[in-house]
Formats: C-alpha cells, sequence, structure tokens
C-alpha cells in the first residue's frame, strides 16, 4: 500500500469512527441512565466533572470507546485491503455511507431519549406553578424551640420504596432492603398505620444526586432555562433562595456534610457552603487528615463501611460541643452501575445491585442502632431519605411496567407528631418543611418551597393537584427559577449566543484608530451589519454608533479619528444584527485600550507607570484561589508594584491593596482581609478578599460606592483615575482555568 493511500485511509477512517463514537456513546448511555432528562443532562455536563466515578470511566471505555476502535479497525482494514475489482471507487461510498447512517441513527435516538421535541415545547410555553404556589422561607415565619434538637439526615443514593418486598408495599418477592423496611415501619414514613411503606415521588428537576439535595433542601427543583454553566461558574448557588441549611445556620447549629467521593462533584460543596456554610468532609478530605492512604480508591472514592466510621467519629467529637449540630451524609455504595460490592456484602442475591442494597441495608441500621446508644439521641432526630429512584436500567427492567416508584422515606425520633394517619401523597418536596417540623419547629402554614409539612393535616401540593399536573407544569420553563437563579430574561434569551464572541485588534494609525473584528464564533445567523457603539469616558450622552465595513477576507473593520476618542478612557462595544433580527453582543471593551493586556505578566509591568505617574490608583485583591500559580517573575513585579510583604510561591494567601505614587496599603495574608479609604474627593474605595471563604459577604471592589468586582475566582485588578474616579480598567486573572476576564 502506497503512504498516501494509508495516510487518507487512516484519515478517512477517523472521520467515520467520530459517528460511530456518537451512536455507541449513546447507546451505552442511556440504556445505563434510562431515566435521564435534558436539565440532568445539561447541568452535570457543565457543571464540574471533577471526582466522578473512575468505575463510569471504565465503562464508557468498555461499551463505547472499544465497539468503536473495533468498528473503526474494521473500516480501515475495508479501505485498504477490499479488492478494487469487487468494489472500485464505491469503498470510500460504502465506508462514508455507514458514518452518515450511524450519526443519523445517534442523532434520531439521542431525540426520541430525551423527548426533545416535547422539550422544546415546554421551554416555550412558561409555566408560573411554582411561583403561584412558593412558600418564600425568607418571609415565612419559623419558630424553633428553646432547647434546638440535633440532625442527622442521611441521603440514600438510589434507595426506594421499591426495594422492599411487596408485602409491604416493594416491587421484589423477597425485600433488599429488610433492615430498612422495620425501620420505616417502627417510625414514620406517612402511610396509613399499615406495615405498607409510604415514600416521596421524585419529580422533574429532582432526579438526580444534587437536583435531590436542592429539592429536599430548598423545596424547588433544580430547573433553569440556561445552561448550568452559567451558574456553575459563579460562587453561588441561587443566592436568594433560603433552604433548610440555612435555616439551621441562623439558629446556631454546627453543619457538616459528609460524603464518600469529590464533594465538588455536581455542584454539592458549592452548594453545601453556601447554603449554611457547612464543614466538607469528602474523599480529598480523608486523605488530607490521613483517615486513608493518600493512594486510596474505590468506587467513587472510598466506600460507605468508612463513610459511617467516620461519621460515628465525628458525631462524638460534635455532640461535646454545646451548640446543636446538623450532620448529613450522602451514601454511595448503592451508585448504579450495580454498586459497590464492599468486604461486608454477602451473595444472598443472583444480581450483584441487589447484593449491594442489601449491604446497605444492614451498614445503614447498624448506624442508627449505634446512634440510639449514645448519650446524644434523646435530642436528636435521624431523616433517612433516598436521594431519587436509581438509574440502574438493568435493575430497573426487574420491576412491574404499572409499579409506581418512590423514595424511600424514614423519620426517627422526630419531635412533631402525625396529625394523620392515611396514606400521604407527597413528594421530595416534602421532605424541607417536615425536617425543620421534625426538629420541633413550628411553621407560620405549614408550607415551606413548594414543600408541606407532612406532620400537619395541610394537603401537600400533590394532593391538591394531582400527579399530572404537577409534573407537566414543572417540566415548563419557568421564568421564576431564573429569578431565584440570578438569570435574566435577556440572559436566557441570549443562552444560544452565550458562546458568542470574536477577536478585535485597536491600532492607532497616524490619526485614526483602526479596529477590526475577525474569527467571529458561536453566531447562528447570518450578519446582516455590524455595529460598534463608541462612549468616551463611559460617558452615555457622548454615546455615537459606528457602522463597520466587511472586507474581501470576511473580517470587518473601521477607522474612528483620534480627535472624536480619548484612548485613555473610551468604552467599545461591538455588536451584530442577524438576519432574523437578533443583537449579539460580540465584544465589550473598556476605558484605557493600552491596558488590554491578557497575560498577566505583561499587565504587571504595563501598570508600574500607572501606579507611579500619580494620576492613577491601583486596587488589588483575591477572591478565592487566585496566588498559588504566581511565577517567581509575578511576584517579583507585584513586589515593584510595591506589595511589600512576603508572597511565597506555590500556596495560596489573600492578596489585597491600595497603591499609588503617594500611598500604599497593601497585605499578603492566610486571613480574610478589609482596607477602605479616601485617595481623593472623588475617589473612595471599599475592599474585601478571602482567598477560601465561600462567603459572597467576603468579597468586595466598591470604587465610590459601586461594586465592580466579578463573582469569579482568582486575582482581580482596577486601575482607577484619582481626578474622577473613573475605572479605566478591571480585570480578573483566573491562574488556575488560565483565563482573563474584563470588566
Amino acid at each position: 500500500m502506497k503512504k498516501s493511500s494509508f495516510l487518507k485511509n487512516i484519515i478517512a477512517t477517523a472521520l467515520i469512527g467520530i459517528p460511530f463514537l456518537l451512536f455507541f456513546t449513546s447507546w451505552w448511555f442511556f440504556h445505563t441512565w434510562n431515566s435521564m432528562t435534558v436539565n440532568e443532562l445539561v447541568f452535570n455536563v457543565k457543571m464540574s466533572l471533577s471526582g466522578a466515578s473512575h468505575a463510569m470511566i471504565k465503562l464508557f471505555i468498555m461499551k463505547a470507546l472499544l465497539p468503536t476502535v473495533v468498528v473503526s479497525l474494521l473500516v480501515f482494514l475495508f479501505l485498504s485491503f477490499s479488492k478494487k475489482e469487487a468494489f472500485g471507487r464505491k469503498r470510500n461510498h460504502i465506508a462514508g455511507a455507514l458514518g452518515v447512517i450511524a450519526l443519523v441513527a445517534a442523532l434520531t435516538y439521542t431525540w426520541i431519549q430525551l423527548d426533545m421535541t416535547s422539550y422544546i415545547d415546554q421551554q416555550i410555553h412558561a409555566s408560573t406553578f411554582i411561583k403561584d404556589n412558593y412558600a418564600d422561607p425568607n418571609t415565612v415565619s419559623i419558630t424553633f424551640p428553646e432547647k434546638k434538637r440535633n440532625l442527622i439526615y442521611i441521603y440514600l443514593e438510589s434507595t426506594e420504596v421499591t426495594d422492599t418486598d411487596k408485602e409491604h408495599g416493594g416491587g421484589f418477592d423477597k425485600s433488599r432492603i429488610p433492615e430498612l423496611t422495620d425501620l420505616a415501619v417502627e417510625n414514620e414514613c406517612f402511610s396509613d398505620g399499615t406495615d405498607t411503606l409510604n415514600g416521596g415521588f421524585s419529580m422533574p428537576g429532582t432526579d438526580w444526586t444534587m437536583g435531590a439535595i436542592f429539592a429536599q433542601s430548598t423545596g424547588l427543583p433544580l430547573q433553569i432555562s440556561i445552561d448550568a454553566n452559567s451558574m456553575s461558574a459563579q460562587e453561588t448557588f441561587f443566592p436568594t433562595v433560603k433552604g433548610l441549611g440555612d435555616i439551621l445556620k441562623n439558629e446556631g447549629y454546627h453543619q457538616e456534610y459528609l460524603c464518600g467521593s469529590n464533594a465538588a462533584f455536581g455542584g454539592r460543596e458549592l452548594f453545601f457552603k453556601t447554603h449554611g456554610d457547612f464543614d466538607i468532609i469528602d474523599y480529598p478530605y480523608a486523605k488530607e487528615v490521613e483517615w486513608i492512604p493518600q493512594d486510596y480508591g474505590v468506587w467513587w472514592g472510598f466506600e460507605d463501611e468508612k463513610l459511617f466510621d467516620f461519621a460515628k467519629k465525628r458525631l462524638l467529637e460534635i455532640s461535646k460541643n454545646p451548640e446543636p449540630f446538623n450532620m448529613t451524609l450522602l451514601t454511595v455504595d448503592t451508585h448504579f452501575e450495580d454498586g459497590y460490592t464492599c468486604r461486608l456484602c454477602e451473595n444472598e442475591f443472583d444480581d450483584q445491585y441487589s447484593n449491594v442494597f442489601a449491604c446497605s441495608s444492614r451498614q445503614t441500621a447498624e448506624f442508627v442502632n449505634w446512634v440510639k446508644d449514645q448519650d446524644f439521641y434523646e435530642n436528636t432526630t435521624i431523616v433517612l431519605v433516598g436521594d431519587h429512584p436509581t438509574m440502574d436500567a438493568d435493575f430497573c427492567a426487574q420491576i412491574p411496567k404499572d409499579y409506581t416508584r418512590r423514595v424511600y422515606t424514614c423519620f426517627i425520633n422526630s419531635d412533631a407528631q402525625n396529625a394523620s394517619h392515611n396514606m400521604r401523597e407527597y413528594t421530595t418536596f416534602d421532605m424541607f418543611p417536615t425536617t425543620v417540623a421534625a426538629l420541633g419547629a413550628d411553621i407560620e402554614g405549614d408550607r415551606l418551597g413548594l414543600g408541606t409539612n407532612l406532620f400537619s393535616d395541610k394537603m401537600t401540593l400533590l394532593e391538591e393537584y394531582g400527579m399530572d399536573y404537577e409534573k407537566a407544569e414543572l417540566d415548563r420553563k419557568s421564568h421564576f427559577m431564573n429569578e431565584l437563579a440570578g438569570i435574566t430574561d435577556e440572559m436566557a434569551l441570549e443562552q444560544n449566543y452565550e458562546g458568542a464572541s470574536c477577536s478585535c485588534s485597536f491600532t492607532e494609525e497616524g490619526e485614526n484608530l483602526k479596529i477590526v473584528v475577525s474569527d467571529i464564533k458561536g453566531v447562528l445567523e447570518k450578519i446582516e451589519k455590524m455595529e460598534v457603539d463608541v462612549r468616551v469616558g463611559g460617558n452615555y450622552d457622548s454615546l455615537t454608533t459606528y457602522f463597520m465595513e466587511q472586507n474581501p477576507d470576511g473580517t470587518y473593520g473601521l477607522e474612528i479619528p483620534l480627535s472624536e476618542i480619548d484612548t485613555y478612557d473610551t468604552d467599545f462595544y461591538i455588536t451584530c444584527k442577524g438576519a432574523l433580527g437578533s443583537y449579539i453582543n460580540l465584544f465589550s471593551q473598556r476605558g484605557d485600550i493600552h491596558l488590554k493586556q491578557t497575560d498577566i505578566q505583561e499587565y504587571l509591568e504595563a501598570i508600574k507607570e500607572y501606579v507611579e505617574s500619580g494620576d492613577y490608583t491601583l486596587f488589588i485583591t483575591t477572591r478565592k484561589s487566585g496566588a498559588m500559580r504566581l511565577t517567581d517573575a509575578n511576584i517579583a513585579a507585584l513586589k515593584t508594584l510595591g506589595i511589600s510583604e512576603d508572597i511565597p510561591k506555590g500556596e495560596d494567601l489573600t492578596l489585597i491593596a491600595a497603591i499609588n505614587s503617594e500611598s500604599n496599603e497593601s497585605y499578603a495574608t492566610k486571613d480574610s482581609k478589609e482596607i477602605k479609604g479616601k485617595i481623593s474627593d472623588n475617589l473612595s474605595y471599599d475592599i474585601k478578599g478571602s482567598w477560601d471563604s465561600f462567603n459572597d459577604s467576603d468579597f468586595k471592589l466598591e470604587i465610590n460606592d459601586n461594586d465592580i468586582m466579578i463573582g469569579r475566582k482568582g486575582l482581580h485588578f482596577a486601575v482607577v483615575k484619582n481626578s474622577n474616579g473613573r475605572v479605566v480598567d478591571y480585570v480578573n486573572f483566573d491562574l488556575l482555568d488560565k483565563e482573563c476576564r474584563r470588566y
């Protein structure tokens, strides 16, 4: 075979292999996650994947990547060695057709599995159901008893009523969770007083772990009409929503979240840190404090046997403190696919997953019994609840299709009594107010979020509206949820163009400023015109709009007389109008065009003359992980600018400063720090920074009572003119993710 033919066949095989990879991935994906929804898919893809199970990666390799390699090899052999007499040039056509068929099959199968037609309809026709029925905890009166009860809340991964036997309302002839069944029968699951177990329905936006935690903590579905990256890239998680952790924090509770995986996965750490300031005890923490060896790792991190052991250790410590505690745990062994078989598992059933559930049931019951033997138990309420129904497709196939699945629910040692012994119809939203009530608190109206206190006789929304209606309404887009998430209608409308961008160059040529726009990305419509809004000094009254001309090479160009602008203080906004009428923001640049470096070393060198000029003040602050990746050259440049305190290389710390030619207040510290002052009659400042805080109140870059800080991690710099307080440049360098963002 000729070398040129070999290379052509390699390239052709790679191109044909991509559709097959998409097909095998979608086939594996939806046979593994048979109940996956669009919202769940978007959230988990866009949120951080750090901490994902190595087992999931291995499954992908075995069930998607490996078949793709096999097919690609066969395609390559066909292209390289099939006889020309038999196929001639049809070889390439046949192979290409196979790739097209695979691509069409993958897209069609994904469309059907995600029910994209219904999803699009749901996003077009918004619902007000959540807004109409939301009981805002910020305005509801909640009164706790003088002596506050402790709380142990355990999310049991993928555990449902289905796992018990048919005698107790389950889906199997023999119970997979006999110990958990006994606990539910002996305590409270809001059944009808018989031995039939009851549990909450998992509604749209609650049927994966982070969605379930959010629902049970806030009484809301994790549904927003913009991709989760727009939320996860921030450092808050629905900041205006008040949840269980927020309420208990305000009541003086010490709170801890324990899990056997990396808590960063799926946004859990962010949620618990920003809604209750929980101490996070997870897989990385266990290695850090040497509870497990540095090279230890099974399943998603460490197994539930260790989780319960660590929980016991922590409970013995925190129960000695005077403040009440909330310990929240998330088990992991029963995660699909097939669960993790630990040393305590037995071979009672024919399939692995059933044996793992049986083992989890025994371990959880043993932990509950241990708690009951402790001195603190008398004043402690235990809540055991499944996070969501299992997603394991093979395991679900054993359950009758007409069986109604509910998550496992059990309240132990509650300080509230059930006012009704009827079989309640409820969802996991109802866990929020019911847990608060179980701690002995009185809730005005017995409702929080979309949840109802099940200890009361008040109807749940499910009992009031019925399953079909409530589910249909929750499936639809909610403007109200966007508001709670801090997403404006404009952001939602522009989500298709969230990635729209362009490259833009500014060059002084003679008496003109030459602007060239190129490399336009993310614009789906034909561009009808390109506009540049120019505001000298940032003053809207000085707004002038220029129209750019398209060049033969596809770029857009414009020349503006330098006499019409101030190169040291002018704002530029570049927008294109699409053929469908959309106005799409591509680029913005504010202030001084000479300070637009995207490399931190170049920037530090450029701002030196501004600091020394006497006309400007440089402000620096830190918003989490900022200084760890500073190089020796970066540190030297910061020292040259005026930071006198030691900046250890490779360590995270708080850098904060206000520096000009006449004054210097700067710090490099492990503590959170605030500095404030007045430079001139037109320039005052209040700056806060911290390298490790999750509290929004610890971050601020306020110039003349206007907080300009971008809500992103990293080092933040602002160059401000002393005479008028105008911010001529503001930039955020995220050295961890190697990103540069400008105000």
